[in-house]
């Protein structure tokens, strides 16, 4: 794990959680599901005895998140966010989607790929792996606490995690990161019995704009649903890099995310109550004009 890493999960814990700080391991796994011919790289962050690579996981269990990155990204485009909540007490993995990956893209003409092949799948699988305490990640399965999995995903991965809720009632928690738009009405209204969902967007998002296509999707999900507004930012903006912000802006949505998501989980995923008070209209406004929540309980 890069240093810098550490002490942006230290510094964000301190500055925006409840909970303690954990050391954070990392630990890569290659769980094949065999019966459908998929084998998915994962990177795993976890609360570690001590930080780094294959540290031993610290004593305890702890919720599990899952992390789908978009069309060409890859397992470890999002650490400003998978560190930090390892450091907050989850279990988060990120697998690499067979078919629209990074190196997938780099081969070969990018696509909206590989949807076909049912990447919501993939992440039922891999929450199935990540809790059995007797197969090929029992390591860490040990320390996963409960049969549920929060979900993370970003553009592409925002849809993936949206279908992957709609199909599994085993993923009642999800953000999704300026999330590709493919839901009508009916599809929605499958959403019940209730789930929790976080929708990001940013106004400078040139991909997938906020207004036409964040905003939309939000009115129609049922309660308990929050919608986070960006002022600025990028579609890249939520991942780890991009080189067409300026780092203080990149560093500033990145940090809006960051809180919120990671209030999001913690409050619905771990029940922590008091992470409740963050996810409130007047703490976005608390954090500047760049930030806006809007909260639909009922």
């Amino acid at each position: 794990m890069r240093a810098g890493l550490a002490c942006v999960a230290l510094l964000a814990v301190a500055g925006a959680t409840r909970a303690a700080a954990y050391p954070v391991g990392v630990a890569t796994l290659t769980p094949v599901d065999a019966a459908r011919g998929r084998t998915l790289v994962t990177e795993v962050w976890y609360p570690g005895r001590a930080p780094g690579r294959d540290a031993a996981p610290r004593a305890g269990r702890f919720p599990l998140v899952l992390v789908a990155h978009g069309n060409c990204g890859f397992r470890t485009n999002y650490e400003y966010l998978t560190v930090p909540l390892a450091a907050l007490g989850f279990v988060v993995a990120a697998p690499d989607f067979p078919g629209f990956n990074k190196a997938v893209c780099d081969a070969g003409p990018e696509s909206l790929g590989d949807v076909a092949h049912d990447p919501e799948a993939d992440l039922a699988f891999l929450r199935a792996v990540l809790h059995d305490r007797a197969g090929p990640a029992a390591r860490l399965a040990a320390h996963v606490r409960g049969r549920h999995a929060g979900l993370v995903g970003h553009s592409l991965g925002g849809y993936v995690v949206l279908r992957a809720t709609v199909a599994d009632p085993e993923f009642p928690v999800v953000a999704a990161l300026a999330p590709l738009p493919a839901f009508t009405r009916a599809e929605v209204a499958d959403l019940r019995p209730r789930r929790t969902i976080l929708l990001a967007g940013a106004t400078g998002d040139r991909t997938l704009p906020y207004a036409t296509v964040t905003q939309p999707l939000f009115a129609l999900l049922p309660p308990r649903a929050f919608l986070l507004e960006i002022v600025g930012g990028s579609h890249s903006g939520f991942t780890d890099v991009d080189p067409g912000l300026a780092p203080a802006a990149l560093a500033r949505q990145q940090a809006l995310v960051r809180r919120y998501v990671s209030a999001l989980l913690e409050r619905w995923l771990a029940h922590r109550r008091r992470a409740g008070r963050t996810l409130t209209p007047r703490d976005a406004r608390a954090q500047g004009p760049d930030a806006a929540l809007t909260v639909r309980l009922r």
